[in-house]
């Protein structure tokens, strides 16, 4: 009996390491760490701040910051004067920063010029106009300089700059329909559920939607059933015909375009992966995403594929 006890005891916890394998494969609390491009272009030393006034607001990334900072000023640290009257490192004007301004050093004064103050400042007034929600996130962007073409800057600078770290070496459990049908974090068509209660979708592709979902809430459009047996244009059967490929049309509510961030984060994260789910196919609008199997076209402008060969 006292060896049957052990052995019960040995798989809950043989279980338990692997869920939590699982999970820690996002990273500690899921914070992005920076990118390639963001250590060749962000100051070092600017990092901590961006990280520092980002937690001010619940569901701000510091890449925003940082995006914001780099197109303003060029990572600029003290006074500067727009020909609009915009001042400071982050480019505010006086009314607006009258409005939102911080002491971000603690010194016991706000100032627009001091570089602290004004990315802290920034944080404030992002967060007071939604940049904690992704489907605001473009919005928040808007009130902060009414120009499209800086929103579309900024955000796609911003996803550029970070990236969710991955660890190696991790085992992973099998994925139960259940699992991902009662997921809160993941969103199906009822042909998508279907197809997954069936179980006709290969465990790669539950088990990369697992995980996506431990740090995003993914929109799936299709899975196997209600897509064209063939890839778009040519006599080749689509992955998706096998049951190996999901498309996902939006995250984290927002739908999928060439300036969503985190569906930018999202794609990125997926060259990351550990050598057994790492996708052989990754469809985007990201044309600047060049890793292996990663492609963009106008087929792929409003989701991201994710397909396994």
């Amino acid at each position: 009996m006292n060896k049957l006890i052990i052995a019960i005891v040995a798989c809950m916890l043989a279980l338990m390491a692997l869920l939590f394998a699982a999970i820690a494969l996002l990273g500690g609390g899921g914070e992005l760490a920076p990118s390639e491009r963001a250590a060749d272009e962000i100051p070092a030393d600017l990092l901590p701040l961006y990280r520092a006034a980002a937690q001010t607001c619940d569901g701000m990334e510091w890449t925003l910051l940082a995006a914001v900072h780099k197109t303003e000023t060029s990572f600029g640290r003290g006074a500067a004067v727009s020909s609009a009257g915009a001042q400071g490192p982050m480019q505010f004007m006086p009314e607006t920063f009258a409005a939102y301004g911080v002491d971000g050093d603690g010194n016991g004064l706000v100032e627009t010029n001091d570089l602290e103050d004004a990315v802290f400042s920034a944080a404030k007034y992002l967060c007071a106009n939604g940049a904690g929600d992704p489907a605001r996130l473009r919005s928040a962007l808007w009130h902060y300089n009414h120009d499209p073409a800086y929103v579309d800057q900024v955000a796609t600078l911003a996803a550029s700059y970070g990236v969710v770290q991955m660890s190696s070496g991790v085992a992973f459990a099998q994925t139960s329909s259940g699992s991902i049908v009662n997921n809160p974090n993941i969103s199906l068509t009822e042909l998508a559920r279907h197809d997954v209660a069936s179980g006709v979708i290969d465990q790669r592709v539950l088990q990369v939607l697992e995980i996506l979902s431990q740090r995003y809430h993914v929109s799936v459009s299709v899975l196997k059933s209600g897509h064209s047996p063939y890839v778009s244009g040519t006599a080749s059967f689509s992955n998706h015909y096998f049951g190996r490929a999901v498309d996902i049309y939006a995250v984290n509510g927002a739908n999928v375009s060439s300036v969503n961030l985190h569906a930018k984060q999202l794609s990125l994260l997926l060259s990351q992966f550990p050598d057994q789910l790492r996708p052989s196919e990754v469809g985007s609008p990201f044309h600047d995403i060049l890793f292996p199997g990663a492609f963009a076209d106008a087929a792929h402008r409003d989701h991201v594929h994710i397909g396994f060969d």
